[in-house]
């Protein structure tokens, strides 16, 4: 069964979680003309499985970063529709993908686990680091499959490193989070990148889960899709280390499904 590491009252507001963490990982990138590790490993994969980008795609959960949704427009989709929770999230991407080439984007305030749109609406998914976030991952994953087209592919990741070394920090930070304000703690350290895109992520936000890749699979094949390829996203430092990387961060601290609706 997933492991669910959830708080029972949340560490901070989600407006200030998320609008805070992502604002600092957009000023990080541009000062550093830099394209974010997940963003550039899914524009990667998109090229290397030659993604049909003829139809229309959507970006399910796109922060305030908009960044899968920038290289799904780059990848040349004629339509993008790009949903979050955040209000203040969306208000931030709305600024960054003006002028997105080939493409337009519409910005839509919804939650993963409730996809305003149609049965069959999308040809391509993309939910990235997100359905871990949400109160039901798999119900999550079902209106991932609801929304896509029969053929239509999903690429999502999620935590797969339960039962790790990396497992047991994870729990230690989010106990630490529940004593000091996240306010004070991204004030201080949100000029590191590690802290402010991977352990505050994990030290404070409110709902968190985590999978074997074994449960993963179980799920998409309940869910009607078929596994085209899975990797350890290139994230993890630890996922070429064989035994010992099992060890310290289990089947991945993220890893990544391409999969397609049957």
């Amino acid at each position: 069964m997933p492991l669910n590491l959830s708080r029972r009252t949340a560490a901070a507001p989600i407006e200030e979680f998320y609008t805070s963490i992502h604002r600092r990982m957009v000023q990080n990138a541009s000062t550093a003309n830099e394209v974010r590790p997940t963003a550039l490993e899914f524009s990667r994969a998109l090229k290397k499985f030659s993604i049909n980008s003829a139809g229309i795609a959507l970006d399910a959960g796109c922060g305030g970063t908009g960044s899968m949704s920038l290289a799904c427009a780059k990848q040349g989709f004629r339509g993008i529709a790009a949903i979050d929770v955040n209000h203040q999230s969306l208000c931030r991407v709305r600024t960054l993908v003006d002028g997105a080439p080939s493409s337009a984007i519409w910005l839509c305030e919804a939650s993963v686990a409730s996809i305003p749109f149609p049965d069959g609406t999308f040809d391509f998914v993309v939910c990235s680091g997100v359905a871990h976030h949400t109160q039901n991952p798999e119900q999550s994953i079902q209106e991932l499959m609801r929304v896509i087209k029969k053929g239509g592919v999903l690429y999502v990741s999620l935590y797969c490193f339960q039962g790790s070394a990396f497992e047991k920090i994870v729990r230690l930070i989010r106990w630490i989070g529940g004593i000091v304000p996240f306010s004070w703690v991204h004030r201080v350290c949100a000029w590191s990148r590690v802290m402010n895109n991977f352990v505050l992520d994990h030290m404070y936000v409110a709902v968190l889960w985590l999978f074997r890749a074994e449960e993963v699979r179980s799920i998409l094949a309940r869910h009607g899709f078929s596994i085209i390829a899975e990797w350890p996203s290139e994230m993890d430092p630890f996922r070429n280390l064989g035994k010992v990387g099992a060890l310290l961060s289990g089947d991945g601290l993220m890893r990544v499904w391409l999969c397609e609706k049957g």
